[in-house]
């Protein structure tokens, strides 16, 4: 029988990128360890040990607990342990994923602000931004839609990595709206205009030509009482500019289209 190859704490650090202080760490505490030569008393990992390292370093990159992860790769761990821990790491790295784009939306609307108005954001707009909860995108498995609505969603935005893109690509224009009414901008001018387009393409990304899906977002905006109450309140402030903006924006695509200026 072929005799399992023995690697050193320094090969090993060499060949996984883990420094030997973490490899001693996982050594002290159980995780994964060093055996040790009878004959000359030298600590070395085998071949199977190498397998226990790599389960380590695999969930470890997914964020777990090193508590997690004891319990995971012990020999009684069964298919259905592992697939709920994993399922629970899975919604931390959403909730992180929904933190970043969170962040990205509303630096982007602070960006916008100091190229139209040459300053930061308004204290009113800075108490919005920093009052608004970042989960709410996850009370909207909770909203109560007719089947049908609820199967069209589903069919379309079973992707929470997209749906999350999608909510705050929304949520983001929503937020700078409200930037506009608040620094007094009318719908009817050429930022609210200009607003009008990026709602516009917004909702044609969204939709991606697909009628049904447009019937059903019209739905949901009917019955926006449904909503989590904040984004139903920021939609109610911001719904009347956003309509004018919008139809202030297709009359000017209109007036070029029928050759008005001639």
């Amino acid at each position: 029988m072929e005799k399992e190859k023995k690697f050193s704490i320094g090969e090993i650090a060499k060949l996984t990128g883990v420094t030997i202080r973490t490899l001693q760490y996982y050594d002290n505490i159980g995780l994964v360890l060093l055996e040790k030569e009878v004959s000359n008393g030298r600590r070395y990992y085998s071949e199977s040990d190498l397998t226990r390292l790599q389960q380590v370093l695999f969930y470890k990159s997914l964020g777990l607990q090193i508590k997690d992860i004891k319990k995971l790769i012990i020999e009684t761990a069964k298919p259905y342990q592992i697939a709920s821990v994993l399922k629970k790491q899975r919604d931390i790295l959403y909730h992180k994923l929904n933190d970043i784009k969170m962040n990205i939306s509303f630096i982007d609307t602070s960006l916008i602000s100091l190229e139209q108005n040459k300053s930061l954001p308004m204290r009113e707009l800075i108490k919005l931004i920093i009052s608004l909860n970042k989960d709410n995108i996850f009370e909207y498995k909770n909203v109560e839609y007719d089947e049908d609505i609820k199967d069209t969603f589903m069919n379309h935005h079973e992707n929470t990595e997209e749906f999350i893109e999608i909510y705050w690509k929304w949520k983001a224009l929503i937020v700078e709206a409200v930037s506009l009414i608040l620094n007094g901008v009318a719908p009817e001018s050429e930022k609210g205009k200009d607003f009008g387009a990026k709602w516009i393409k917004m909702i044609t990304e969204i939709i991606g030509g697909n009628l049904e899906l447009l019937e059903a977002h019209k739905i949901s905006y009917k019955n926006r009482d449904k909503w989590p109450e904040e984004d139903r309140s920021l939609m109610d402030f911001a719904d009347e500019f956003i309509d004018k903006a919008v139809e202030g924006y297709l009359s000017i695509t209109d007036y070029w289209k029928d050759g008005k200026n001639d």
